[in-house]
């Protein structure tokens, strides 16, 4: 009995323990213990910081940012692949109707592969695809990846992978999140809120995101930021990114990732244990990245950009010859820079695209035979034609082979070579010469047999010496490295080098600008800025200066640097300038600038294409007394020199007519030197 008394005594005893414990919990200290476990749950999240704003010369804004919903998504612990596929096409279709910003860098498009080539060759070796395998087959591969099956048809289908492709990409997973649109409507926000526990894992978040301000505007300059994907996570996890940052992806975005990418804040988020968010303290701000200035003036790349779409449609228009030839204008670009200090002014290439929509556009953009996300005046590469005469001339003169008063008799045919007798044009159109001419003449009147006698008898190796220090076939040393293509300086050693052999006819074609010369619009208008300020070659900039973007504080800024100089004699420099200045006056691009207010020099160019209708090119310069502005204008197919005249008049007119108004910019002229 005494057993189970004892018994009985222990048991009491736990529960009057146990009543003692419940006591306190809910009676004493029951209001302390409740607060405490709703607080019990805290997270610390990041804070994303503004990008710096990108902004014109005069502090005109060019990139801002303004702050929208973003539709994020976090995997729940243990989705599998088709529940995830289920939520995403009921997620995707929403969006859709909303008409919201989705990433999608997926390379299969509706109708093949928006990468093409060696770059088409290497994404499939990624994934071990053949490399004959064609779009279906390599959609289908996908689909098994992600077991994507009938809860996606048609183009929800090809939507649904590419964003699985894109979650891949930036390492989604139950610890990283995935944005899955930017720029939700209110509409479509309160709709997710109230639905929410149909759509397990969704959250809304406001989200600082890329405002273009002036629409297409310098859009292949500007460039994208997008997602980070795992490959670049990797090189940048040291500089404390995350996996679902946005980095710079082209252009200057790119270039200047580090200045422009702000410092990420802190807030202490405190939650239930039901999931309710109790309370957000910030723990640390968020600081905006600084503030790019770029050597670009906004009305004058507006000018350069509306200047090149007027002339190729003139082409297309006014200037279509008996054989057709000038209807497929459709393609240019022009530069634009300061003579002496090596500035970009404008850089204009068309066809161009809205950056806003460039995800969206991506597909149409990539398969677009015109190629508009190709930046034409940094990458594109022509035949100079006739404007690389006053490289030849400039060699033959500083090197003493003529005098600027010198005089060749243009016989029509030039017959120095019994197996190569290559005519000037005028003979070849009309029968008749240039007649006796010199250098300022053959310049005015751009003849060819002026320029084969003077090319031979300076050699290859003298003209390829001074076109070397001209600029023409280098670097300009534009930031956007990347993306320049540095041409080709036509010589017997890169012949041998592409299995060919130079020959004495090569030189001669060299000279007029043939041959197998090819340089960008930039790389000519500097070659032209060379020449007119005397003989010294700025190093191209299109960043002017970084700033603070709280303070106005210098943080780095461009100073103008010499790459190469030539000490052009002053008679030799007055004989090509004037050779230029008559073009303009008299010569092939008088009627493109008659009745023009600011004396101009310049020279155009015509430069025969394989299969298609020449390559128009103007390359001109002004004022004349006192050179400030080089501009180059190309298009493709765009039949004669003075055609692109046209481009570059307009953009000349601009320049010395527009005025900044001290008024727009008050409020960003601390930025400004």
């Amino acid at each position: 009995m005494k057993r189970y008394q004892f018994i009985y005594f222990i048991v009491f005893l736990f529960a009057f323990l146990v009543l003692g414990r419940l006591v306190d919990l809910q009676v004493v200290n029951g209001n302390a213990y409740l607060q405490q476990s709703r607080l019990r749950l805290v997270k610390t999240s990041a804070v994303k910081a503004p990008r710096g704003d990108i902004l014109d010369r005069n502090g005109k804004p060019l990139v801002t940012n303004e702050t929208v919903f973003a539709l994020r998504l976090y995997k729940p612990r243990d989705m599998e692949d088709k529940e995830l596929n289920t939520l995403l096409v009921r997620l995707l279709q929403l969006v859709e109707e909303d008409g919201a910003t989705v990433t999608d860098s997926f390379p299969v498009t509706s109708r093949g592969f928006s990468l093409s080539g060696t770059a088409l060759s290497a994404w499939k070796s990624r994934y071990k695809l053949p490399e004959d395998a064609d779009r279906d087959t390599v959609l289908d591969f996908f689909a098994k990846r992600y077991q994507v099956g009938r809860e996606a048809l048609g183009q929800m289908r090809l939507t649904l992978i590419a964003q699985r492709y894109e979650m891949e990409q930036t390492g989604f997973s139950e610890d990283t999140s995935y944005t899955l649109a930017e720029g939700i409507s209110h509409t479509l926000m309160t709709r997710l809120l109230e639905q929410k526990m149909e759509f397990p894992g969704i959250a809304i978040e406001t989200s600082p995101v890329r405002k273009f301000v002036n629409g297409n505007v310098a859009a292949h300059i500007l460039g994208q930021t997008g997602k980070i994907y795992k490959e670049e996570y990797e090189q940048l996890r040291d500089k404390n990114y995350a996996m679902n940052d946005s980095i710079g992806k082209q252009g200057i975005e790119r270039y200047l990732e580090d200045a422009l990418r702000g410092e990420d804040g802190l807030n202490r988020v405190e939650k239930s244990a039901d999931g309710q968010t109790v309370r957000t303290r910030e723990e640390k701000p968020s600081k905006k990245g600084d503030n790019v200035v770029l050597t670009l003036d906004l009305a004058l790349q507006q000018s350069a950009e509306e200047a090149l779409k007027n002339a190729i449609e003139y082409v297309r228009a006014e200037s279509v010859n008996e054989d057709g030839e000038g209807e497929n204008a459709a393609c240019g670009a022009l530069a634009a820079i300061d003579v002496n200090t090596g500035e970009i002014l404008a850089l204009a290439s068309y066809p161009s695209y809205d950056p806003a929509r460039f995800y969206e556009d991506y597909e149409a953009l990539s398969t677009d035979p015109n190629l508009p996300m190709f930046n034409r005046a940094i990458g594109g590469a022509y035949e100079p034609g006739s404007t690389f005469k006053m490289a030849t001339a400039l060699a033959a003169l500083e090197e003493g082979v003529i005098r600027p008063d010198d005089i060749i008799e243009d016989e029509g045919i030039y017959k120095y070579y019994d197996d190569y007798q290559p005519i000037c044009w005028i003979y070849r159109g009309t029968g008749a010469t240039h007649g006796p001419v010199n250098v300022t003449e053959a310049l005015k009147y751009s003849c060819n047999y002026f320029f084969y006698d003077v090319g031979r008898r300076t050699t290859i190796e003298k003209m390829n010496t001074y076109a070397h220090l001209l600029g023409l076939g280098e670097a300009t040393g534009i930031e956007l490295t990347e993306e320049e293509n540095i041409g080709k300086l036509a010589s017997p050693a890169q012949t041998e080098a592409d299995g060919g052999k130079w020959v004495p006819g090569d030189t001669l074609q060299y000279a007029i600008g043939q041959s197998k010369n090819l340089f960008t619009p930039l790389q000519l208008a500097n070659y032209l800025a060379t020449i007119v300020n005397g003989g010294t070659r700025y190093k191209t900039h299109i960043v002017k200066a970084v700033r603070d973007s709280e303070t106005g504080e210098l943080v780095q800024e461009t100073k103008p640097t010499v790459l190469s100089e030539i000490d052009i004699a002053p008679e030799n420099l007055r004989a090509i300038l004037e050779g230029m200045r008559d073009v303009v006056e008299l010569g092939t691009a008088s009627t493109v600038f008659e009745n023009f207010d600011v004396p101009v020099g310049g020279k155009t160019g015509t430069a025969e294409v394989s299969g298609r209708a020449d390559n128009a090119i103007f390359v001109g310069f002004a004022p004349y007394d006192n050179p400030a502005i080089a501009v180059c204008a190309v298009i493709e197919e765009g039949v004669h020199g003075s055609n692109a005249a046209i481009a570059v008049r307009d953009v000349m007119e601009t320049y010395f007519t527009s005025t900044v108004e001290e008024d727009s910019v008050t409020k960003t002229n601390i930025l400004l030197p």
